[in-house]
């Protein structure tokens, strides 16, 4: 078997997770209170409440939920096709498959 190669949207995923985080973060602590973490403790605003945090955290949320859906998308669609047009055991593999 040979060497495994990360996707180039690989190095991608794991920045978008933590910027739609914290833009979501951000959202949520617009108003200047914390973000109850499912009653387990409350999670404080480290920012005074601003005006416009809410809109441009909410803009940016979106993008960065977006373009992991998107990429999400691209994934199954290189797995199809490694499997129906390559014909190589790549999705076979993903799916743990023998």
């Amino acid at each position: 078997m040979g060497a495994v190669r990360s996707p180039p949207g690989a190095a991608a995923v794991l920045p978008l997770i933590a910027g739609a985080a914290i833009s979501g973060y951000l959202i949520s602590t617009a108003d200047g209170r914390g973000v109850d973490l499912f009653g387990w403790f409350e999670l404080p605003a480290i920012l005074p409440a601003a005006d416009n945090r809410e809109d441009v955290a909410g803009q940016w949320h979106e993008w960065l939920t977006e373009a992991l859906m998107l990429l999400a998308l691209l994934h199954g669609l290189a797995a199809l096709k490694h499997h129906f047009i390559e014909r190589d055991d790549t999705l076979r593999r993903m799916l743990g498959v023998e």
